[in-house]
């Protein structure tokens, strides 16, 4: 048990020295340049250092991809929290194989994100928020069939299980990272990512108590179509935020 501390804070520490010794913060310290990339609307004053004004509807768009992120978080942190247990529960199994049996969520989850990057990466414009709706649409599909079939059998629990980590994790390192960026100037980039994060960082938060509570007063199917229902308004709230771009394009 010790060692699966030891072991994750082995790698966390290789990789650390990793990023210090070959990772660059700026374009520059590579010899390229943003100049190409400048603001059409920046002015000298600006580009000195001073704060430009956010554009109108800015912090609504940031605080709506927040939202997003709180739901995508909610589902990602109940799931990381909770599937061992279930999987122990309902399946009458070891922790030790429940343990390795939920580590598909996260396993299956890390292809999402690769996919949702390469992805997004190839659309006109590179636009996310498309890749975002359509990746939580499958999301909603493979939860709904977890609270319909999913503990039918440990072979179906374990693939809507991974299903769900594929589809939830791609769309949740877009809102997190690529759309605070592409939001606004690179000088907003920070400020977004913080809004963003902030807001999304209050899922796991809420989700504890909340699951706990409900799986002890009405079971574990009452928290399945709790999850249902946090997707459910995800995506439509990547939906609108989806028409809000397309209109103001």
């Amino acid at each position: 048990m010790a060692w699966s501390y030891f072991g994750s804070s082995i790698v966390l520490l290789a990789l650390t020295g990793l990023f210090a010794l070959w990772a660059r913060e700026r374009p520059e310290s590579v010899g390229l340049s943003l100049e190409d990339q400048a603001e059409p609307d920046e002015t000298a004053a600006e580009a000195r250092g001073k704060a430009k004004p956010l554009p109108a509807g800015w912090l609504g768009l940031i605080f709506a991809m927040g939202l997003i992120y709180f739901g995508l978080k909610f589902l990602r942190y109940a799931l990381d929290s909770w599937s061992a247990l279930i999987l122990s529960e309902q399946f009458h199994m070891s922790a030790t194989r429940a343990g390795y049996l939920s580590g598909a969520f996260d396993l299956i989850g890390f292809l999402g994100v690769i996919t949702g990057g390469v992805w997004s990466d190839r659309i006109a414009g590179a636009s996310r928020t498309p890749v975002i709706f359509w990746m939580i649409l499958a999301c909603l599909a493979a939860t709904s069939l977890l609270w319909f079939v999913g503990t039918s059998s440990v072979l179906m629990f374990v693939v809507l299980l991974g299903l769900i980590g594929f589809t939830a994790m791609g769309p949740d390192s877009l809102v997190s990272g690529a759309c605070a960026m592409d939001a606004g100037s690179r000088r907003q980039a920070a400020f977004a990512a913080g809004i963003i994060n902030g807001l999304g960082s209050i899922g796991p938060i809420v989700q504890e108590p909340v699951i706990g509570w409900l799986k002890q007063s009405s079971g574990v199917n009452a928290v399945f179509l709790l999850l249902v229902g946090v997707v459910t308004l995800t995506a439509a709230a990547t939906g609108l935020l989806w028409r809000s771009e397309r209109t103001r394009s």
